[in-house]
Parts: C-alpha cells; sequence; structure tokens
C-alpha cells in the first residue's frame, strides 16, 4: 500500500521513480512557486486544493526517502529554499485552519526574509483571523511598504480595518486598493459595505416633505 502512495506522489509532481531525493524536492518547489501561487488563494479552492495537493505528494515522498541513503542533507539548503518550505508547512496548515502551527510556521519564514511581501500577507491575515487587528496592520503595512503596488496588501488592510469598525480608515484604503485592480469586484462590494453601514450609524437629517413645509408655514401665519 505505502508503494501506491509513492507512486502517487511521483505522478502528481510528475515525476519518474528513479529521481534523487535533490530532483524531487527542486520539483516540489517549482510546482510552489508558480505565478497562480504568488499571491493570496485563500478565497480559490482550486488553487487550494492543487497547492494542497503539491504539499502532501511532497510530504509523502520526503517520509519515503527519510531512511534512505539517497536523501540528502538538509543542512546544506540554501536558505531562501528552507524559508519556503516553512512558509509552505504555514500555507497548508492556515488552509487547514491550524492556526497554531501556521503563525510557527510563518514565524520561521519571516525570520529568514522579512521582506518576503507573500509571507508577510498571509501572517497578517493569520492575525486578521484571530481578530488581532492591531498586529494584523503591522504585517500589512510592512508589506505595503516593500511593494507599494500590491492590490492584495491594500485589500487585506482594509479588511482589517473594516473588521476592526474603523469605517473611514477601511473605505479609504479599499478606495486605493481599487485604483490598482479596478477589475476586482469584491473591492467595489467591500467600499458599497462601508457606505451603508456608515450610512446607517450616521444617517443624514430627514429632508422634510412638501406637506410638512405646507403646514409649518400654515401654522406661523395662525
Amino acid at each position: 500500500m505505502e508503494h501506491e502512495w509513492v507512486k502517487a506522489a511521483f505522478l502528481v509532481l510528475g515525476l519518474g521513480e528513479d529521481l534523487s531525493f535533490t530532483e524531487i524536492r527542486t520539483a516540489y518547489l517549482e510546482k510552489t512557486s508558480q505565478r497562480k501561487f504568488q499571491q493570496v488563494i485563500l478565497s480559490d479552492e482550486h488553487l487550494e486544493k492543487d497547492f494542497v495537493k503539491y504539499y502532501k505528494a511532497y510530504i509523502t515522498l520526503l517520509k519515503h526517502y527519510s531512511d534512505s541513503e539517497t536523501a540528502d542533507d538538509s543542512s546544506d539548503y540554501p536558505q531562501d529554499n528552507i524559508g519556503k518550505f516553512h512558509f509552505n508547512q504555514g500555507l497548508y496548515y492556515l488552509i487547514n485552519q491550524n492556526y497554531m502551527k501556521a503563525m510557527e510556521k510563518f514565524g520561521h519564514a519571516y525570520k529568514i526574509n522579512k521582506k518576503d511581501v507573500l509571507v508577510l500577507l498571509y501572517m497578517g491575515i493569520l492575525l486578521l483571523k484571530r481578530k488581532n487587528y492591531y498586529a494584523a496592520e503591522k504585517y500589512f503595512l510592512d508589506a505595503i511598504k516593500i511593494d507599494e503596488e500590491n492590490d492584495e496588501a491594500w485589500f487585506y488592510l482594509g479588511e482589517n480595518y473594516l473588521k476592526a469598525e474603523e469605517y473611514k480608515k477601511a473605505l479609504k484604503i479599499f478606495e486605493t486598493a481599487r485604483d490598482l485592480n479596478p477589475a476586482r469586484d469584491e473591492i467595489a462590494f467591500k467600499i458599497k459595505e462601508i457606505k451603508e453601514k456608515v450610512g446607517h450609524k450616521y444617517p443624514g437629517k430627514k429632508k422634510k416633505s412638501l406637506l410638512d413645509r405646507i403646514f409649518k408655514k400654515s401654522s406661523k401665519g395662525k
């Protein structure tokens, strides 16, 4: 049965079974570094499933090779690769709503590269999900400092303010996100949602009807 799992893992990664673990590791990183994964994928069920599929296949092969002489020593991995492994683990745990483990793994990736916008974004999103809005704000702002045109960072910063009920800040941030990505319908929806909330919270003075104004004038004449 174990061999069938290993064989299936090779197929998922599109690899032959005669490769070294170094080649497997390289292929795994290439799969999970595709452009489609270089953005927040939590709202895309298909991308989530693809990512989890690659992750599980790699873990299966890692376990299979762990006691083998063909498995190489992870101590010689480049730091950016190690950071990527930690990030992938964090994303896997986040998708599965294991927030404690996700934060631990994202934290390791952050220590390796504090300027990785994707790591900053996901750390912010994780804190947002845990309703730690103050801490989340820092990571979104750090991401924006590195890449001012990253509409994902602006969007989630706006979402952070919206959840914290800081509506004026949220509206301003979402408008910036809209300018950066006008095609994203979700931003327009958020802007509409905020304007409705603000309208209910601070309703304008109701304009008097024509009948009320006539009645007021007639009352003065008496």
